[in-house]
């Protein structure tokens, strides 16, 4: 066995790697022993400790602070996900001890924020109400890399396959077709028969460009002989499009859930144009390493239990 690979089977604490990320995080000396609660000689010795152990200079002196070497940099890095999945264990024995509590991060789509995910959490949160569910909104180019991180548990939303990987399980909910909406107020609302060309020339709140859902848009719309949009606004912010959509006359998608639940309030229209199937059913992705903790699995449950409640929805298996 080599030196540093003895040093870190038998030496290492989770004491030092506290030490590292608190250098970090205050590099200096007297900073670092205030916050540990030791003195000053005692953070240098624990310092020259972990250096000589690990056989490399992990920090070097810049006048009255100390900043990290490469190698303490690395060192840190690692140091921080190691205590990160600590405290994820402590929280996930004491969840089990109690019966209850626990921590979930969860990837929120904008397809699933607005009556999925508030459904879930309120089943959720009658088995285990002392459970903490903390929600992340964002765009799949974002949640997926948090997720195979292990900084999320969780991504709802519609995930293609191709996004996919051996690291990633994932399983559909059910099947929430896009629709086009406008306003009741939009001159296409008021009409009787609206065909694909009067799309031509109409300004648009469309996904960012990044998106899956852009590029789908885009070559449905070509295929219908319509032009590219460039009166758009270009946002996955779901209240903020809401606004939009009733305050000026542009089109959008939404989800056929949502579009429903406005629609039946008479504050949209569904346009009578039908994207087909175009993004996939909405589903649920985790890590194929990722911890099962006991609320993980609550959560997921309370999941499907919601996804069958989904107005207009449709089971993944095609079945209502």
């Amino acid at each position: 066995m080599l030196p540093i690979e003895s040093y870190f089977s038998r030496q290492l604490k989770l004491r030092h790697l506290q030490l590292l990320v608190t250098v970090a995080d205050l590099p200096s000396v007297g900073k670092v022993a205030q916050a540990l609660h030791v003195t000053q000689p005692a953070v240098s010795k624990m310092i020259a400790d972990l250096e000589r152990g690990v056989g490399v200079p992990l920090f070097e002196r810049d006048g009255r602070r100390i900043k990290p070497t490469p190698y303490g940099a690395c060192l840190i890095h690692h140091a921080r996900e190691v205590l990160r999945h600590a405290g994820r264990a402590s929280e996930a024995l004491q969840a089990m001890a109690n019966g209850m509590g626990g921590r979930i991060d969860v990837g929120v789509l904008s397809v699933a924020a607005p009556i999925l995910i508030p459904e879930a959490v309120l089943r959720f949160k009658r088995h285990s109400p002392t459970a903490t569910v903390c929600l992340h909104e964002g765009t799949l180019d974002q949640l997926l890399p948090a997720l195979r991180a292990g900084h999320l548990d969780l991504v709802v939303g519609r995930v293609p396959h191709e996004l996919t990987d051996d690291s990633l399980v994932s399983e559909a909910l059910f099947d929430d077709p896009t629709v086009i909406v406008a306003a009741r107020s939009h001159p296409l609302a008021r009409k009787r028969k609206v065909a694909w060309q009067d799309l031509d020339g109409c300004a648009w709140i469309v996904p960012t460009v990044g998106a899956p859902m852009y590029k789908r848009l885009l070559s449905i719309l070509a295929a219908h002989q319509v032009r590219t949009p460039v009166n758009v606004v270009e946002s996955v912010v779901t209240t903020a499009n809401l606004a939009l959509l009733q305050s000026s006359a542009v089109l959008g998608l939404l989800p056929r859930s949502l579009a429903t639940h406005y629609a039946a309030d008479g504050i949209l229209k569904i346009l009578p144009l039908d994207l087909g199937g175009v993004m996939g059913p909405v589903s649920v992705a985790w890590n194929v390493g990722g911890e099962i903790t006991p609320a993980l699995t609550l959560f997921r449950r309370c999941l499907g239990e919601a996804a069958r409640t989904m107005p207009n929805a449709q089971g993944h298996d095609g079945a209502p």
